[in-house]
């Protein structure tokens, strides 16, 4: 992904005017919004947050903050890509000052060189937002959505870094599946009336198969004779939600763990081989492999998987 011209002429602009600073002897840095507001291309940032007093506070206050801004081309991109949602975000104040504190971190300031290669943050809305860093500088992750940071400019309160996309907080289970073509598992949380529990899960993990893993479950299934009722189905989606946040990066880190499901506290195998993360269940021969790792959405966080975690299939099949 390529940077437009005014997103690096905002970068450039805000940078020159930090370093003039600093070099003018100035007494002390200027807070976030100061050094937003001083520059034209976050005049659509500094106008939408002008409208809370609460985000203004924070922006302009001394608690050690982190500000992830969109310039004005992110805006526009964001009102061109996605209308729908632009005219949601700007015509409601709720949904505004969700967004908007989406891009901050408070009592954080986020420093990529002292970073890890992946990281989860908790922003000033109260979701997480994933920072990752490698030699191409620092990418940001919100669901499905993405972002690149251009520049980072130190102030009196903490960072600046200068986006190329409004962020917006992860949304439901359900459109998330949607929106990234999962359509087998959007079709099967709704024949067994599960989008609205689903969704309304908090501080879970959910691994979510593929199209093609569903495909291979339900050949498998008639070439063994065996019927997949609505009940067998609500047991095996049951099987693929652990309770609480699990991470890519925590696997990595324990190397395996038994984590409890939402299926009868039954547990299933997730571990690192070296190369990917796995997850194997009671019913499965070999382990399901995240294909895509880490997805953040309301509530928690999602994998994708190849394989279809099953439990163990007889006790199933007989309950």
């Amino acid at each position: 992904m390529q940077f437009s011209t005014s997103l690096f002429a905002a970068a450039a602009l805000l940078v020159s005017s930090a370093s003039a600073q600093h070099a003018s002897g100035a007494a002390a840095p200027q807070t976030a919004l100061q050094v937003a507001a001083g520059n034209k291309d976050f005049s659509t940032l500094v106008s939408l947050a002008g409208k809370f007093p609460s985000i203004v506070s924070i922006l302009n206050g001394t608690a050690p903050i982190t500000v992830f801004a969109p310039t004005n081309a992110a805006f526009t991109k964001l009102s061109t890509e996605s209308p729908a949602l632009f005219k949601a975000v700007t015509s409601d104040d709720t949904l505004l000052s969700t967004v908007l504190t989406y891009h901050v971190l408070g009592d954080l300031v986020f420093d990529p060189t002292k970073a890890a290669a992946r990281n989860f943050v908790k922003t000033a809305q109260g979701s997480t937002l994933r920072a990752d860093v490698g030699k191409d500088g620092v990418a940001l992750a919100f669901g499905l959505g993405s972002s690149k940071v251009a520049a980072s400019v130190p102030t009196s309160n903490g960072v600046v870094h200068v986006v190329d996309t409004v962020l917006v907080p992860p949304s439901k289970v359900s459109e998330t599946a949607v929106a990234a073509g999962l359509t087998s598992l959007a079709a099967a949380l709704t024949k067994v009336d599960f989008i609205g529990a689903v969704d309304g899960l908090k501080d879970v993990t959910i691994f979510a198969p593929t199209n093609k893993a569903f495909d291979d479950l339900n050949a498998f299934a008639a070439k063994n004779n065996l019927t997949i009722t609505d009940s067998i189905l609500s047991a095996v989606l049951n099987y693929h939600i652990v309770k609480g946040v699990v991470y890519s990066t925590d696997v990595v880190k324990a190397k395996a763990a038994k984590p409890t499901t939402a299926y009868n506290g039954l547990t299933s195998d997730v571990a690192f081989d070296g190369t990917d993360v796995t997850v194997k269940g009671a019913g499965n021969t070999t382990p399901a492999k995240v294909v895509i790792a880490d997805v953040l959405v309301a509530g928690g966080v999602v994998h994708v998987v190849d394989t279809v975690i099953l439990p163990d299939l007889p006790r199933l099949l007989l309950a």
